[in-house]
């Protein structure tokens, strides 16, 4: 039997947009839906070593809760051209794919509970912070022009890892970034760490790092 999550018009579009992001970093891309009576929650793994969270309200609660990893690229197909003037107003009942094997990287998800908050801040400061870092390593990596490839690759995965605003690694402020997370420039976001997790929290969803022994995923790459 093939189950379905119904979703309003907006869910939809910031559902898409945000599976056209994951699917252009990695094609064959996998998220993992978890719902709640309320929501539809999507992990996915950011090819820069971050898990990524979003979720969207529920037009209807699902008669069971549901897990399962899906292909992001099969969902955003179903989803279909929801931006269009064409698209169906109003509530829509979105079958979902069939499942896959849950990836390493989204098998052990973060808890909910027993996060001690740390750094509060705006969008437009966060963003900053990482311009402000960005200018700093466009200059570094300048200087190297001439250096070995596999030396500049290692410098820049360093450099990623470098701790930033909240304690929370650069590529985890880069990951939010690309995902629309700090376009706007009044929202509030917050960091918090649990047991070796770090957390991004922002109006627009959550960007987690995992402590190193427990992460399997996308190796760090530099994505547009």
């Amino acid at each position: 039997m093939t189950l379905t999550v119904t979703l309003a018009r907006d869910a939809r579009v910031h559902l898409a947009g945000v599976l056209s992001r994951f699917v252009s970093w990695q094609e064959s891309a996998l998220v993992r839906l978890v719902t709640t009576d309320r929501a539809l929650g999507i992990y996915a793994d950011a090819p820069m070593g971050v898990l990524v969270f979003v979720a969207v309200p529920l037009a209807e609660p699902v008669p069971a809760p549901i897990d399962r990893a899906v292909s992001a690229h099969r969902l955003r197909d179903i989803l279909g051209d929801v931006v269009s003037p064409m698209a169906a107003p109003g509530v829509f009942a979105v079958p979902l794919p069939d499942a896959r094997d849950t990836p390493p990287a989204l098998a052990v998800l973060p808890v909910k509970s027993g996060w001690i908050g740390a750094e509060k801040a705006t969008a437009a400061e966060v963003a900053s912070h990482l311009e402000r870092a960005l200018a700093d390593f466009q200059q570094q990596d300048e200087a190297l022009t001439n250096a070995d490839e596999s030396i500049r690759r290692h410098l820049a995965e360093e450099w990623w890892d470098t701790p930033s605003w909240g304690g929370l690694p650069l590529k985890a402020l880069q990951a939010a970034r690309l995902l629309g997370m700090l376009a706007h420039p009044g929202a509030r976001i917050e960091s918090a760490t649990r047991a070796g997790w770090k957390r991004m929290i922002t109006p627009a969803g959550q960007v987690f790092v995992a402590p190193p022994a427990l992460y399997q995923g996308i190796p760090l790459s530099v994505v547009k």
